[in-house]
């Protein structure tokens, strides 16, 4: 692909904004508009194609669209771009990103499942033994209480949204709305069990962590970060060009044998969810789907806005 690419890395910034001063923001525009504004920009759309790119805009956001188009502006603070491109450049680089995401919410799911089953039973089997089996709600049994008691508050409002569920009917009619753990695990967000984990104790860590063959922190890590990754894709959010956080926890001998690799990459997410896959042959079947999806894109998709090394197929 022709022109200069920016790599416009999204960085963490703080925004403050005095309300009393005289700030507008960007005036709405007709779906017409939209494609003017685009073709001002340096988007080529050609005079027959705008009543289709018209239409595609009515689908999907102008503004989720041209974050595809970053890495060819002219300046980081500008929505010109250096050279022209073609609508159908960026719309093939969103497509790219989408197809991405379809495929990683599959095996996100897979390693979601695996992960609340292996903490659950580790968890219960440690703490939850002795009548009334309840002592996964006992703050005393974390080592960061007032974390677990706002996972607690979000897990109150996680089960809200399932009152109708019979999961949910059940265990409020019999159980006065206490569940076992590996129960709370079905209405938990990734996310949730991944604070879940953090709020324990080392010593709890330690006892799950060995069934993955990591080490305690190193799992946190690592489910903080396909917690990241199952948003974006459960959220269309944009996979590519973007800085990911929190890093990756990578060995420093795996940094050694691969300098190019950063931690803060998709491609270093990429590794960790195929670590955590639980077996060899969706490891294999997650290499073939995502080198189907590079070998598609590969006339358009810039490698580097991925993370990706050039030696990635002998690094995955």
């Amino acid at each position: 692909m022709s022109g200069t690419r920016l790599n416009l890395l999204v960085q963490p910034f703080i925004l403050l904004v005095n309300w009393g001063t005289d700030m507008n923001l960007k005036k709405p525009l007709t779906f017409s508009e939209q494609v003017e504004k685009l073709n001002e920009h340096g988007i080529i759309i050609k005079d027959a194609e705008k009543k289709a790119v018209e239409e595609y805009l009515s689908h999907v956001n102008y503004y989720k669209l041209t974050g595809y188009a970053l890495q060819f502006r002219k300046e980081a603070e500008s929505s010109n771009l250096a050279t022209s491109h073609t609508f159908s450049e960026i719309k093939k680089l969103y497509d790219f990103d989408a197809d991405m995401r379809q495929m990683l919410r599959g095996y996100l799911e897979i390693v979601e499942t695996y992960c609340k089953t292996q903490i659950a039973n580790s968890f219960a089997l440690e703490k939850c033994m002795t009548p009334p089996y309840d002592q996964h709600y006992n703050e005393a049994n974390y080592y960061n209480e007032k974390g677990f008691q706002h996972i607690m508050q979000n897990f109150g409002k996680e089960q809200s949204y399932y009152a109708d569920s019979l999961i949910v009917k059940h265990h409020s009619e019999k159980y006065e709305g206490k569940m076992p753990l590996w129960v709370m695990m079905e209405l938990m967000s990734f996310s949730s069990v991944s604070k879940l984990y953090k709020a324990m104790f080392e010593s709890s860590q330690k006892r799950i962590s060995k069934n993955f063959g990591v080490g305690f922190r190193t799992l946190g890590n690592q489910l903080h970060c396909l917690a990241v990754l199952r948003n974006k894709c459960s959220h269309a959010g944009r996979l590519m060009n973007v800085r990911y956080n929190p890093p990756a926890h990578l060995s420093r001998k795996f940094l050694n044998d691969h300098p190019s690799v950063s931690s803060s990459s998709l491609f270093a997410y990429l590794l960790v969810l195929k670590w955590r896959l639980p077996t060899s042959e969706q490891k294999s079947n997650f290499q073939g789907d995502l080198f189907a999806i590079l070998e598609k894109y590969k006339d358009i998709v810039d490698l580097s806005l991925i993370g990706f090394p050039k030696n990635y197929k002998n690094i995955l």
